[in-house]
Parts: structure tokens; C-alpha cells; sequence
């Protein structure tokens, strides 16, 4: 990312020209050879798709593969497939190196046009829907119709015209059970960071493990510093029914592991590391821990130190895209997410933060190049991987 496109989305009455840039750009892409571009007007502005085929026909494929981005307002995803579009133009990638006689590439970079347009404190800056929704809640409702248990499906809501739209495109090849379905949601998160702050000055025995992720967090310090519990299994549930765990460690060792949470927290930050996890359902485990396993080695010096690039995402019970693969009938159906920290939780927090921190910006640069480097190989990586 470019000083200009950081202060533009910064600059919220500078939106607007910011959106048509990346609009103008994208339009760009369907000069390329073998790549289709259109955009699908809707309430809160437009959808673009890009198309990558080795042909106009569908005949003979058996692999599509769907890329994700910008359903809230998280941009990783946005800005890598923008930038990996500007590599083809620029031949530093070739379409030799994507293109496949038996595979089609969707890219879906901005899925919230009216979060984007107009972020705002009731819309958490950009976050929701126009309608004030989660769009990542309605992918399983679309998908998945026959599944009768989604609590987390906003199924009194209307479901939302992109969800509509990407329906529609995939539906042919929904239908044909033989070809694989590849789906990688781009997203950023907070979690990582408020998390790693939670435990680290909350964590007793009693402590209530309410996200898969602050398991993770504990697993993953245990692992990298080779801490020995004795005590199985290491998270309990009190009684069947309870929505947490506790975990099953002394007194002593919790502190130890306060100890050496804080050393991983100082030693990650002061190298300006980036926190990220991958996500998968029970049907994409295998191809997703292959996947993060492939990024995690290629970018490790750029990324906080993990045992763990890749978390299961069954603990939530939701509408997102992850979960829908499992919710389905279909077979062949392997959906991801890919996480990293987010950078515009709050627009109006960092808006002051780059007006009184004279270091903000380039600090806020890198990261965010880190994030779209990170994204960015992923999709390099998942077109091969099979």
C-alpha cells in the first residue's frame, strides 16, 4: 500500500474517489487475457468480480477456487487481490503460473461497497451492511439450505443481494457434485490482540475459555516453550451444557505461562511481526493446514511465531463461510478463512492516532503491507495447491 492509499482511507470524505480508483483499476484487469470483468450494481453500491478461465466454456473444469474479500471493513483481502491483478499487468506473474486447463479463479475483492463508502460509529466503522447486518452470516442460510440448526443465520433478515449474486455464479458448478469448490473469506480481527491482553492479566484457574482462539493462544505458548502439564485433558467443560472451558493447569504453572506469554508478546512486537491464524471447517482441515503450513514456512521472519497457522473454527456456531461447508450435503465443498490484526477497527480512533502519533503512519504501512503480502501469497499458493 501506497502513503496516498492510507491516507485516502483515512480521509473518509475521500472515500468516495478512493472506491472509483480501485473501481477504475479493476475494470483495467479485464483487458488481460483469458480474465472477465463485470460489476453487479446494488442498494449499496457496486460489486466487482473478476473472472479468470481458460476459456469461455465450463466444460472440463474441476476445480473453482473463490477469493473473498472486504465482507466488513478489513481490506486485506481487497488490496492483495489488487495488487496480485497489478503483478499480471505488470507479466512479474504470468498467466502460465495460474492458469490451469481444468480450474476457474473468482475474485470477489470488495463484497461491502456501503461499508466502505461510509464508515461510520453505527456501522462500526464500515463493518455492517446497509441494512445494519453481518454479511458473513447468511453464506450458510445460501448455501446450505437444508441445514435447520443455524442459530447465528439472521434468518428473519432478508438475505442480502451479494449473497444473491454469488449464489447465482457458482450455482452451475454447485450443481455438478464432481468439481471441487475452494473458498478462501479474507478477514481481519481484533481478537488477536484484545486476547493476548485478556490473558495476560486475567488467566486463574477459574478463568472462562469462551473462543477457540484464546485455547489457541494458550496451546500455542505451551507448545513454542515446551511447558509440561500433567493434568488431561487440558480444557474441561464444568458440566456438559456450559459454553466455555476452564483449563486444568496449577497455580504455578499459570504463572509460568504468564511468564512466558509476556516474553512471546515483547519479542513478536518488537521485531513489528504480524499476528494472523488460518481458519477451517472438518471438511477443509487437510487442504487448509496444508495451505498455512506452505505460507507460515515461506513468510515465517514476517509473522508472529506460531505452532499453530491454522485453528478449527467449529467452536462458533454461525452463517459464515467456513461453516457452511460442513452444514451442506455437498460434497467437494472446502471453505477457509485467512485472519490477520486489523487495522481500522475503529476509523475515528486512528484517524486521531495519525494526526498525534508522529510515527503512526509508517508504522501503519508496514504492517499493512505485511498483511497484504501475507493474503497475497496465499492466493498464489492456493491456485497450485490441490
Amino acid at each position: 500500500m501506497k502513503l496516498n492509499t492510507l491516507k485516502a482511507l483515512l480521509d473518509i470524505s475521500n472515500r468516495q474517489r478512493l472506491y472509483n480508483c480501485i473501481l477504475d483499476d479493476l475494470n483495467a484487469v479485464g483487458d488481460l487475457k483469458f480474465t472477465t470483468f463485470e460489476t453487479y450494481e446494488i442498494s449499496g453500491g457496486i460489486i466487482p468480480i473478476i473472472k479468470i478461465a481458460p476459456n469461455s466454456k465450463s466444460q472440463g473444469i474441476k476445480h473453482v477456487k473463490v477469493f473473498v474479500g472486504a465482507q466488513h471493513n478489513e481490506y486485506n483481502g481487497l488490496f492483495s487481490i489488487l495488487e496480485f491483478f497489478k503483478l499480471l499487468q505488470q507479466e512479474k506473474i504470468t498467466f502460465k503460473d495460474v492458469l490451469k486447463e481444468d480450474q476457474i479463479l473468482y475474485f470477489l475483492p470488495l463484497m461491502n461497497p456501503y461499508g466502505f463508502l461510509n464508515p461510520n460509529k453505527d456501522n462500526k466503522s464500515g463493518y455492517y451492511l446497509k441494512s445494519g447486518t453481518n454479511l458473513n452470516r447468511f453464506w450458510r442460510r445460501a448455501f446450505a439450505p437444508e441445514y435447520k440448526s443455524g442459530k447465528g443465520d439472521l434468518e428473519i433478515s432478508p438475505i442480502p443481494e451479494q449473497v444473491k449474486i454469488i449464489k447465482n455464479l457458482l450455482q452451475k458448478y454447485w450443481d455438478n457434485k464432481e468439481i471441487f469448490i475452494y473458498i478462501l473469506d479474507f478477514h481481519e480481527t481484533s481478537l488477536l490482540e484484545r486476547f493476548l491482553i485478556d490473558l495476560s492479566k486475567n488467566l486463574t484457574p477459574f478463568y472462562k475459555f469462551d473462543h477457540f482462539l484464546k485455547e489457541g493462544i494458550v496451546l500455542n505458548i505451551i507448545k513454542l516453550y515446551n511447558m509440561t502439564y500433567y493434568r488431561e485433558p487440558l480444557f474441561f467443560k464444568c458440566n456438559p451444557s456450559a459454553d466455555h472451558t476452564h483449563i486444568n493447569l496449577t497455580y504455578k504453572q499459570i504463572e509460568t505461562f504468564h511468564e512466558k506469554l509476556q516474553d512471546y508478546i515483547s519479542k513478536n512486537q518488537e521485531k513489528g511481526k504480524l499476528p494472523f491464524y488460518f481458519c477451517y471447517s472438518n471438511k477443509s482441515k487437510d487442504y487448509c493446514l496444508k495451505l498455512a503450513k506452505l505460507v507460515y514456512i515461506k513468510l515465517e521472519e514476517k509473522l508472529w511465531e506460531t505452532h499453530f497457522p491454522a485453528f478449527d473454527h467449529s467452536f462458533h456456531n454461525h452463517g459464515c463461510f467456513v461453516r457452511m461447508s460442513d452444514a451442506t450435503t455437498r460434497p467437494r465443498v472446502y471453505s477457509m478463512e485467512l485472519e490477520s490484526q486489523k487495522h481500522f477497527f475503529n476509523i475515528f480512533e486512528e484517524i486521531k492516532k495519525s494526526k498525534s502519533d508522529p510515527h503512526y503512519i509508517e508504522n501503519k504501512i508496514n504492517l499493512i503491507n505485511v498483511s497484504i503480502e501475507l493474503a497475497l501469497k496465499t492466493i498464489k499458493e492456493m491456485i497450485l495447491l490441490f
